[in-house]
């Protein structure tokens, strides 16, 4: 079974997402990616952060776990961690993603959203988006 890991980093009231831009639709999704054979989510969530981000992190503590509710993507885990950047330059990621064509994902944009904004955007999944909001903008 797949486990996708996801780095929820919050500064100032504000959430950082990347922005994805394929033709004709527009959606934010955590920053993070798959667990790979032999690393822990951590070592995980560290190495997805330095290739999206350009950033070194710290992993806090695990914020939520879900199941994919995508068939597609049916049995996979995804788990949420808070984490804080440590280090690095924000903007400097050299992942796959930028670099093989192959498997082109749309545009790719670091973004800071403010968190009373969430609930304005395509933040995938939804109840990502609403446990950011709820947690750290209504302290539910």
């Amino acid at each position: 079974m797949k486990t996708r890991v996801r780095a929820v980093i919050i500064e100032d009231g504000k959430v950082l997402l990347i922005k994805r831009t394929k033709p004709d639709v527009i959606y934010w999704v955590i920053p993070g990616g798959a667990v790979e054979e032999n690393e822990t989510d951590e070592q995980a969530l560290i190495r997805e952060c330095r290739e999206e981000l350009g950033v070194d992190i710290v992993v806090k503590d695990l914020f939520f776990k879900m199941d994919s509710k995508k068939p597609e993507t049916s049995g996979q885990k995804e788990h949420f961690y808070l984490c804080e950047i440590k280090g690095g330059k924000l903007g400097t990621g050299h992942g796959p993603e930028f670099t093989n064509s192959s498997i082109y994902i749309g545009k790719h944009e670091i973004e800071w959203t403010e968190i009373k904004g969430l609930k304005k955007i395509d933040l995938k999944p939804k109840d990502i988006r609403d446990l950011i909001y709820n947690k750290f903008l209504t302290n539910k």
